[in-house]
């Protein structure tokens, strides 16, 4: 009889994740992992086939737990603001889970790992997309490519180069990030509703 596990993917994958609270570590080593988790190096190779496995599926586990709270903006109330002041607030919140998300490109693991990681690595984002141009359309009545770029600018853009900078030195992201963005995203909002309006 197999003798049962006394530790879980979980908890590799949230030591991985909080060493990145040190600045200096920006994709953590399977040594530093398997002291910070009490699970020997041996151990995690037997769950993990690489360290880039291991890491890409933070980066995925990191990037679904974003996407909750930012699908539920997008499907509330001004959901475009909502979104765009969304995605600083839950940086501040959880800085290492904002770390794991930015250790890679999504292109950078569509060849990491076995069949069913890849397959999850390309279609992450598919949930959010959907969800971007449901509110792209209910807020402007189309999701042309004009619109969704504009939208895109003003969800992703404008909040993530605000606190980019904080996440990647892993200092606290200020409270006037949230102000400035959703001033930013008002204004771009505001002149795709104006534009509508005079069609």
């Amino acid at each position: 009889m197999a003798r049962p596990r006394r530790f879980t993917d979980d908890q590799i994958l949230d030591a991985a994740r909080d060493l990145l609270a040190d600045p200096a570590i920006a994709r953590p080593t399977i040594a530093a992992i398997s002291a910070a988790s009490g699970v020997h190096t041996g151990s995690i190779y037997v769950r993990f086939a690489s360290r880039e496995e291991l890491l890409a599926r933070l980066w995925l586990r990191s990037i679904r737990r974003f996407h909750i709270g930012f699908i539920a903006a997008l499907s509330g109330a001004d959901p475009l603001l909502a979104a765009a002041v969304y995605l600083p607030q839950y940086c501040r919140e959880h800085p290492t889970e904002a770390r794991a998300m930015q250790m890679f490109r999504r292109e950078e693991l569509l060849g990491v790992g076995p069949d069913e990681l890849r397959a999850d690595i390309a279609s992450v984002n598919d949930r959010m997309n959907d969800a971007l141009r449901g509110a792209i359309v209910a807020e402007f009545g189309a999701a042309d490519e004009h619109r969704t770029s504009i939208a895109m600018a003003a969800v992703k853009a404008i909040p993530y180069g605000l606190v980019r900078q904080y996440i990647g030195g892993a200092e606290p992201i200020p409270h006037w990030v949230d102000d400035v963005t959703a001033t930013a995203t008002a204004a771009v909002v505001g002149t795709l509703r104006t534009t509508r309006a005079g069609c």
